[in-house]
């Protein structure tokens, strides 16, 4: 039920090539950013010697902007770069702490409302705060998550 996107991009590059094709295109992570400024790279984080955590720069808030992790492993005289892309950790764990109890407490309303034999609509509530927010999640990650994986084959697979 929470988001999350796996998959492996072949290259022709060198680890050492695609580390740098990757510095390219992002700049390291800031702690405050005015979103009325322009950045020079489109994806901001950290990119190590085989490893890579990083995130897109948007100008709008998007608390299900994909956090993508990487690895790149030598594959003959290129690489093959497995990707991850997921909530960030605080975002999941809020996700699935409020999921949890709106899914219990949907569920209790279900059961009360069967045992007493009587029907009542705000019983639905809990459960349509559920699925609204389920949709809410996969509306903010998967078109994001759609984009970055778009941008990093285009950018990876040459």
């Amino acid at each position: 039920m929470i988001p999350l996107e796996k998959f492996t991009i072949h290259s022709s590059r060198n680890p050492d090539r695609v580390r740098e094709t990757l510095l390219t295109v992002v700049e390291p992570r800031k702690i405050w950013r005015w979103y009325f400024t322009n950045p020079d790279k489109p994806y901001q984080g950290e990119i190590g010697d085989r490893a890579f955590q990083i995130v897109r720069i948007i100008n709008y808030r998007n608390s299900f902007l994909p956090l993508i992790n990487g690895r790149i492993t030598p594959e003959g005289t290129g690489s093959q770069i497995e990707i991850s892309m997921s909530l960030h950790p605080v975002v999941f764990i809020f996700m699935l702490v409020w999921l949890g109890m709106v899914g219990n407490i949907g569920i209790l309303f279900l059961i009360a409302a069967l045992s007493e034999g009587t029907f009542e609509p705000a019983a639905l509530v809990p459960l349509g705060m559920f699925l609204f927010v389920c949709l809410l999640v996969f509306v903010g990650f998967k078109p994001e998550a759609a984009k970055a994986k778009k941008f990093l084959r285009e950018l990876l697979e040459n």
